[in-house]
């Protein structure tokens, strides 16, 4: 998941890397992600993703974007939170 981390990724994250090189793909293999063991390795990887995205953005903005959103939502739905949270500012009265 990720350029540097080709060589540690295991066979059962296969259908994760999948959905975030081609996050269209991910509404296909949801069966096959909620079926993965919750790790705290995946989560930082997950995570990692995520960071990546948010800083590659302007490279190609719909790529990064749809690959943030599966991140996310990959996140969400082994850990049913998501460990990297927007802080919403609060409007000056």
């Amino acid at each position: 998941m990720g350029e540097k981390g080709e060589e540690t990724l295991k066979e059962e994250w296969i259908p994760v890397a999948k959905a975030l090189d081609d996050p269209k793909e991910l509404p296909f293999l949801m069966d096959q992600i909620l079926d993965i063991e919750a790790t705290d390795e995946l989560r930082h990887a997950l995570v990692r993703v995520q960071i990546n995205a948010q800083l590659r953005m302007k490279e190609d903005l719909n790529f990064y974007n749809q690959q943030l959103f599966a991140a996310r939502s990959i996140e969400i739905l082994l850990y049913e939170s998501l460990k990297l949270k927007s802080k919403r500012r609060k409007k000056k009265s």
